[in-house]
């Protein structure tokens, strides 16, 4: 929200935010300071019109209203942030998910036209881009601290990745 309100884009039907150059697929960073400054005029109005893709694409409709994301249904949320087990219903949900999703990302045309960077800080390792579930059953936790412990995919921790990995593959 507070990135929107400085300008930086609009909130999309995805609940991210969606900035007209760059997509949704940014990293925003904050400024603490012991000065005034003026705060930014610029606006950035929503420009997702009529588009459903997001919430269309969305495997558990946890898109349920305009910026509003059920997180209940959210694969993204029940593999990485959930601490507690998952029921046999957020189990049913995963799709063969075992870290995070996406999918209402991949869907918004603002998406589309955006160029991925290459910047070695956010290139993926390639031994995690090969990485599948077989993989994941002989992982141990040393590996996998090894092999995601830099990355996103050790904020889900190595029990809750694997027992993801598990409920993915079942």
């Amino acid at each position: 929200a507070w990135a929107a309100k400085s300008g930086l884009g609009w909130i999309g039907k995805n609940g991210l935010l969606i900035n007209p150059e760059f997509g949704s697929y940014t990293f925003i960073g904050e400024l603490i300071l012991d000065i005034d400054i003026e705060p930014s005029k610029n606006t950035v109005p929503n420009r997702c019109g009529t588009c459903t893709r997001c919430i269309d694409s969305c495997p558990t409709g946890a898109i349920v209203a305009h910026g509003i994301v059920d997180a209940r249904k959210c694969i993204s949320y029940l593999t990485i942030e959930k601490k507690s087990e998952l029921t046999d219903d957020e189990k049913s949900q995963l799709n063969d998910w075992c870290f995070g999703c996406d999918i209402c990302q991949e869907a918004c045309p603002w998406n589309a036209k955006v160029s991925i960077s290459n910047h070695d800080v956010i290139k993926p390792k390639s031994d995690v881009l090969t990485f599948n579930s077989k993989k994941a059953k002989e992982l141990n936790e040393k590996e996998f601290k090894q092999l995601f412990g830099d990355t996103p995919v050790a904020r889900s921790s190595f029990k809750k990745f694997i027992q993801n990995s598990r409920i993915s593959s079942e």
